[in-house]
């Protein structure tokens, strides 16, 4: 009796590896979209920064520059949000990752076994006809 075919499961672990693929790609996106977000962010800080140390060195007015402080204040808030997005993001791909990994592991172990599993059948196929032979010879000897 031939063993289980392998082929639908192999098939099965095939899919989960692509779909943990397209997930790391996903999740490689969206920290990439952070990443360019936070740069932008930093460099409007430095920006605002350094536009408001030049008009306190040339003389501004108070409410300018009190309104110059309540942004710098909202960007760095902002600015402190998106470093822990990214955070999270890079912590995300580095599951993605090793699931990733897994189901790559996964899908290797199952071929080989599903390898293993048909040398085992072809040997045993070689044996019994081996076998047979062998007693068709024994049956052609004794004539």
């Amino acid at each position: 009796m031939k063993p289980f075919s392998l082929d639908t499961v192999l098939n099965y672990r095939v899919q989960l590896e692509k779909i943990a693929k397209n997930r790391l790609h996903a999740a490689e996106k969206k920290r990439a979209e952070t990443l360019l977000q936070l740069q932008q962010k930093e460099a409007l800080f430095n920006i605002l920064v350094g536009d408001l140390a030049r008009l306190q060195s040339q003389g501004m007015d108070v409410v300018e520059m009190i309104r110059y402080e309540e942004r710098i204040n909202v960007e760095k808030n902002e600015l402190d949000l998106l470093k822990n997005t990214l955070v999270e993001r890079e912590e995300t791909v580095l599951r993605e990752r090793e699931n990733t990994i897994t189901k790559s592991k996964e899908r290797k172990v199952m071929e080989k076994l599903k390898e293993k599993q048909n040398a085992a059948w072809q040997h045993y196929l070689n044996k019994k006809e081996a076998a047979l032979l062998d007693e068709i010879a024994v049956i052609f000897h004794e004539r």
